[in-house]
Protein backbone atom coordinates (compact mmCIF):
# COMPACT_ATOMS: atom_id res chain seq x y z
CA UNK A 1 0.00 0.00 0.00
CA UNK A 2 2.81 2.42 1.14
CA UNK A 3 4.37 1.55 -2.74
CA UNK A 4 1.56 2.42 -4.20
CA UNK A 5 1.20 5.69 -2.13
CA UNK A 6 4.50 6.70 -3.62
CA UNK A 7 3.51 5.81 -7.10
CA UNK A 8 1.03 8.19 -7.20
CA UNK A 9 2.30 11.23 -5.44
CA UNK A 10 5.22 10.63 -8.37
CA UNK A 11 2.66 10.64 -10.62
CA UNK A 12 0.81 13.56 -9.61
CA UNK A 13 4.00 15.09 -8.89
CA UNK A 14 5.35 14.39 -13.18
CA UNK A 15 1.76 15.57 -14.21
CA UNK A 16 1.73 19.09 -12.18
CA UNK A 17 5.56 19.50 -13.65
CA UNK A 18 4.52 18.97 -17.41
CA UNK A 19 1.11 21.02 -16.97
CA UNK A 20 3.58 23.94 -15.27
CA UNK A 21 6.13 23.86 -18.43
CA UNK A 22 3.48 23.40 -20.77
CA UNK A 23 1.32 26.30 -19.63
CA UNK A 24 5.00 28.22 -19.06
CA UNK A 25 5.39 27.53 -22.80
CA UNK A 26 1.89 28.45 -24.04
CA UNK A 27 2.29 31.82 -22.06
CA UNK A 28 5.59 33.00 -24.05
CA UNK A 29 4.17 31.75 -27.26
CA UNK A 30 1.42 34.13 -26.63
CA UNK A 31 3.47 36.74 -25.35
CA UNK A 32 6.22 36.29 -28.43
CA UNK A 33 3.20 36.61 -30.93
CA UNK A 34 2.30 39.51 -28.97
CA UNK A 35 5.38 40.93 -29.30
CA UNK A 36 5.85 41.05 -32.37
CA UNK A 37 2.59 41.84 -33.63
CA UNK A 38 3.60 44.70 -31.76
CA UNK A 39 7.08 45.54 -33.58
CA UNK A 40 5.33 45.24 -36.63
CA UNK A 41 2.93 48.42 -35.88
CA UNK A 42 6.06 50.42 -34.81
CA UNK A 43 4.61 49.66 -30.94
CA UNK A 44 9.02 49.45 -30.07
CA UNK A 45 8.51 50.37 -26.68
CA UNK A 46 5.45 47.95 -25.72
CA UNK A 47 7.44 45.25 -27.90
CA UNK A 48 10.07 45.71 -25.67
CA UNK A 49 8.55 44.96 -22.52
CA UNK A 50 7.50 41.87 -24.08
CA UNK A 51 10.77 40.68 -25.33
CA UNK A 52 12.67 41.44 -22.12
CA UNK A 53 10.03 39.55 -20.07
CA UNK A 54 10.77 36.37 -22.77
CA UNK A 55 14.53 36.58 -22.41
CA UNK A 56 14.28 37.17 -18.82
CA UNK A 57 12.76 33.68 -18.40
CA UNK A 58 15.50 32.22 -20.36
CA UNK A 59 13.99 31.63 -23.83
CA UNK A 60 14.53 33.34 -26.65
CA UNK A 61 13.93 33.15 -30.92
CA UNK A 62 16.98 34.12 -33.44
CA UNK A 63 14.81 36.85 -34.84
CA UNK A 64 13.42 38.27 -31.27
CA UNK A 65 17.14 38.91 -30.64
CA UNK A 66 17.36 41.18 -33.62
CA UNK A 67 14.48 42.62 -33.29
CA UNK A 68 15.73 43.72 -29.54
CA UNK A 69 18.70 45.03 -31.39
CA UNK A 70 17.04 46.62 -33.83
CA UNK A 71 14.62 48.21 -30.88
CA UNK A 72 18.14 49.17 -28.50
CA UNK A 73 20.07 50.58 -31.33
CA UNK A 74 16.86 52.81 -32.33
CA UNK A 75 16.95 53.99 -28.64
CA UNK A 76 20.63 54.67 -28.86
CA UNK A 77 21.61 52.02 -26.52
CA UNK A 78 24.47 50.54 -28.75
CA UNK A 79 25.61 48.76 -25.63
CA UNK A 80 22.35 47.08 -25.33
CA UNK A 81 22.30 46.83 -28.92
CA UNK A 82 25.63 44.78 -29.71
CA UNK A 83 24.66 42.58 -26.29
CA UNK A 84 21.64 41.19 -28.63
CA UNK A 85 23.35 40.68 -31.91
CA UNK A 86 26.01 39.11 -30.20
CA UNK A 87 23.90 36.51 -29.06
CA UNK A 88 22.18 36.58 -32.35
CA UNK A 89 25.98 35.35 -33.80
CA UNK A 90 26.48 33.01 -31.11
CA UNK A 91 22.55 31.64 -31.68
CA UNK A 92 23.20 31.24 -35.81
CA UNK A 93 26.46 32.02 -36.67
CA UNK A 94 25.13 34.28 -39.61
CA UNK A 95 28.86 36.14 -40.65
CA UNK A 96 26.41 39.18 -42.16
CA UNK A 97 26.02 40.28 -38.39
CA UNK A 98 29.64 40.78 -37.93
CA UNK A 99 29.63 43.37 -40.69
CA UNK A 100 27.14 45.24 -38.26
CA UNK A 101 28.58 44.72 -35.39
CA UNK A 102 31.83 46.45 -36.44
CA UNK A 103 29.87 49.33 -37.87
CA UNK A 104 28.33 49.92 -34.71
CA UNK A 105 31.29 49.63 -32.96
CA UNK A 106 33.02 52.30 -35.08
CA UNK A 107 30.19 54.49 -35.06
CA UNK A 108 30.21 54.97 -31.13
CA UNK A 109 33.84 54.42 -30.97
CA UNK A 110 33.87 50.70 -29.16
CA UNK A 111 37.20 48.29 -28.53
CA UNK A 112 36.56 44.88 -28.88
CA UNK A 113 35.02 44.49 -32.03
CA UNK A 114 37.73 44.10 -34.77
CA UNK A 115 37.43 41.29 -37.12
CA UNK A 116 41.05 39.75 -36.87
CA UNK A 117 42.43 36.61 -38.73
CA UNK A 118 43.02 35.32 -35.19
CA UNK A 119 39.62 36.27 -34.49
CA UNK A 120 37.98 34.50 -36.80
CA UNK A 121 39.90 31.51 -36.71
CA UNK A 122 38.96 31.15 -33.15
CA UNK A 123 35.28 31.64 -34.11
CA UNK A 124 35.22 28.94 -36.77
CA UNK A 125 36.95 26.61 -34.29
CA UNK A 126 34.72 27.55 -31.58
CA UNK A 127 31.57 26.29 -33.67
CA UNK A 128 32.90 23.05 -34.26
CA UNK A 129 34.49 22.07 -30.84
CA UNK A 130 32.45 19.59 -30.11
CA UNK A 131 32.81 17.46 -33.21
CA UNK A 132 36.03 18.06 -32.59
CA UNK A 133 36.26 17.05 -28.79
CA UNK A 134 34.46 13.61 -29.56
CA UNK A 135 36.68 12.65 -32.60
CA UNK A 136 39.96 13.09 -30.08
CA UNK A 137 37.96 11.37 -27.35
CA UNK A 138 37.19 8.43 -29.95
CA UNK A 139 40.45 8.24 -31.35
CA UNK A 140 41.64 8.07 -27.77
CA UNK A 141 39.93 5.09 -27.09
CA UNK A 142 41.03 3.55 -30.54
CA UNK A 143 44.80 4.11 -29.37
CA UNK A 144 43.93 3.08 -26.03
CA UNK A 145 42.32 -0.46 -27.28
CA UNK A 146 45.29 -1.09 -29.81
CA UNK A 147 47.26 -0.59 -27.08
CA UNK A 148 45.90 -3.64 -24.85
CA UNK A 149 45.07 -5.24 -27.97
CA UNK A 150 49.18 -5.25 -28.73
CA UNK A 151 50.07 -5.92 -25.05
CA UNK A 152 48.27 -9.17 -24.81
CA UNK A 153 49.44 -10.25 -28.08
CA UNK A 154 52.75 -9.45 -26.18
CA UNK A 155 53.96 -6.77 -28.64
CA UNK A 156 55.31 -3.86 -28.66
CA UNK A 157 52.72 -0.99 -27.57
CA UNK A 158 55.07 2.19 -27.57
CA UNK A 159 53.81 3.54 -30.86
CA UNK A 160 49.91 3.13 -29.97
CA UNK A 161 51.02 4.41 -26.60
CA UNK A 162 53.01 8.00 -28.02
CA UNK A 163 50.02 8.13 -30.55
CA UNK A 164 47.50 7.98 -27.50
CA UNK A 165 49.48 10.30 -25.23
CA UNK A 166 49.55 12.96 -28.46
CA UNK A 167 45.61 12.44 -28.62
CA UNK A 168 45.05 12.92 -24.66
CA UNK A 169 47.77 16.01 -25.21
CA UNK A 170 45.58 17.58 -27.68
CA UNK A 171 42.27 16.89 -26.06
CA UNK A 172 43.50 19.05 -22.59
CA UNK A 173 44.46 21.77 -24.68
CA UNK A 174 41.16 21.66 -26.70
CA UNK A 175 39.48 21.58 -23.32
CA UNK A 176 41.13 24.80 -22.57
CA UNK A 177 41.09 26.09 -25.34
CA UNK A 178 37.01 25.64 -25.26
CA UNK A 179 36.37 27.35 -21.47
CA UNK A 180 38.39 29.84 -22.92
CA UNK A 181 37.03 33.26 -24.77
CA UNK A 182 34.14 33.95 -22.49
CA UNK A 183 33.06 37.30 -23.41
CA UNK A 184 31.37 40.41 -22.15
CA UNK A 185 29.80 43.72 -22.75
CA UNK A 186 30.06 46.66 -20.68
CA UNK A 187 26.61 47.65 -19.32
CA UNK A 188 26.59 50.88 -18.97
CA UNK A 189 28.22 53.99 -19.22
CA UNK A 190 31.09 55.72 -16.42
CA UNK A 191 31.97 52.63 -15.38
CA UNK A 192 34.63 52.26 -13.42
CA UNK A 193 37.57 49.80 -14.12
CA UNK A 194 39.75 49.10 -11.14
CA UNK A 195 43.49 47.88 -10.81
CA UNK A 196 41.95 44.92 -8.30
CA UNK A 197 39.23 43.15 -6.99
CA UNK A 198 38.24 45.47 -4.44
CA UNK A 199 36.13 49.16 -4.15
CA UNK A 200 39.86 50.54 -2.76
CA UNK A 201 41.59 49.47 -5.60
CA UNK A 202 43.26 52.02 -8.12
CA UNK A 203 41.09 52.76 -11.05
CA UNK A 204 42.46 51.91 -14.47
CA UNK A 205 39.76 53.69 -16.57
CA UNK A 206 36.22 54.95 -16.73
CA UNK A 207 34.41 54.01 -19.89
CA UNK A 208 31.29 53.79 -21.78
CA UNK A 209 28.63 51.13 -22.14
CA UNK A 210 29.50 48.85 -25.29
CA UNK A 211 32.92 48.09 -25.48
CA UNK A 212 33.46 44.35 -25.78
CA UNK A 213 35.95 42.52 -23.84
CA UNK A 214 37.21 39.22 -22.24
CA UNK A 215 36.14 37.37 -19.34
CA UNK A 216 39.20 36.44 -17.99
CA UNK A 217 37.88 35.16 -14.58
CA UNK A 218 35.55 35.76 -11.59
CA UNK A 219 36.16 36.92 -7.86
CA UNK A 220 33.09 37.54 -6.06
CA UNK A 221 31.25 40.36 -7.12
CA UNK A 222 34.25 41.14 -9.38
CA UNK A 223 35.34 40.13 -13.09
CA UNK A 224 38.58 40.29 -14.58
CA UNK A 225 38.97 41.21 -17.84
CA UNK A 226 41.28 42.27 -20.34
CA UNK A 227 41.33 45.95 -21.23
CA UNK A 228 44.11 47.39 -23.74
CA UNK A 229 46.32 44.71 -23.20
CA UNK A 230 46.01 44.62 -19.38
CA UNK A 231 44.18 43.22 -17.07
CA UNK A 232 41.16 45.23 -14.99
CA UNK A 233 38.63 44.09 -13.21
CA UNK A 234 35.01 45.62 -13.46
CA UNK A 235 31.77 45.16 -11.12
CA UNK A 236 29.56 42.15 -12.18
CA UNK A 237 26.30 44.75 -12.28
CA UNK A 238 28.11 46.84 -15.05
CA UNK A 239 28.86 43.54 -17.53
CA UNK A 240 26.74 41.72 -19.52
CA UNK A 241 27.87 38.03 -20.27
CA UNK A 242 27.41 36.95 -23.48
CA UNK A 243 26.05 33.38 -22.99
CA UNK A 244 22.70 32.10 -24.05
Amino acid sequence: MQSLHKKIIFIIFSSLLVFTGTASAQTSSFRLQTADSLFKTKRYTQSMEHYRAIFASNQYTPAMLLKMAYIEEGLGQAGQALFYLNLYFDATNDQAVLDKMEELAGKYNLEGYKQTDTVQALSFYHDFRWPIGLSLMALAVLFLSIAFYLRRQKRNPVVALVLLFLVLSSLVGHNLLSTNGENGIVAHDNTVLMDGPSPGAGVVSVVGGGHRVEILGRKDVWVKIQWQGATAYIRDTNLLTLTL
